[in-house]
């Protein structure tokens, strides 16, 4: 499950040259950066990416998905899910072409404005677009961390690193939890 959220800056910081490789970009509200991650079906995040504000969805999606790693009993750590439930911005041609190529299903409803092609449209599970629910969880997880729903770093090294410490914070609380 894909889903971005848009985090926003206080203040800018530093100077513009380095705004393009500290994930800072423009937006109606200011300065933002939006977070890509792809979560299984607990809401534990497997990967994710740090991206300008302005950028659209679908350009950091298949590069997300590289970088998963999902966790088997035996053997190795499989590279691709069955299913893949996504919103309405990732409703492109290429991408379903590149989960066709990985053997991935796409949970992805279709825009309203989309020319379809000639032939039978793709069937939609629409009890596991349900289930994407859990990607909306986890961003509200990640929304209680102060530091990370407003950005106080100046650069995306230092922000990627408190995404990442929030992230095996909700890991530990979902694996190692005394709660029964």
């Amino acid at each position: 499950m894909i889903l971005q959220y848009h985090v926003r800056q206080k203040r800018p910081q530093g100077n513009k040259k380095n705004n393009e490789d500290q994930a800072l970009g423009r937006s109606r509200g200011g300065f933002s950066t939006k977070i890509h991650a792809v979560v299984d079906v607990t809401g534990v995040p497997l990967s994710f990416t740090l991206t300008r504000g302005q950028q659209n969805d679908i350009t950091q999606a298949e590069s997300v998905l590289e970088k998963v790693s999902i966790p088997n009993q035996i053997g190795r750590p499989r590279k691709r899910c069955h299913y893949l439930a996504a919103d309405k911005g990732y409703d492109a041609l290429s991408f379903r072409q590149y989960c066709d190529k990985h053997k991935i299903i796409p949970v992805i409803p279709y825009r309203r404005n989309r020319i379809n092609k000639p032939g039978r449209p793709r069937k939609f599970h629409s009890s596991i677009y349900k289930q994407r629910n859990v990607v909306e969880r986890f961003f509200g997880k990640i929304k209680e961390m102060r530091r990370i729903a407003t950005r106080y770093d100046k650069l995306a090294k230092s922000y990627a690193a408190m995404v990442m410490l929030a992230c095996s914070i909700i890991c530990f609380r979902r694996y190692f939890s005394y709660a029964a």
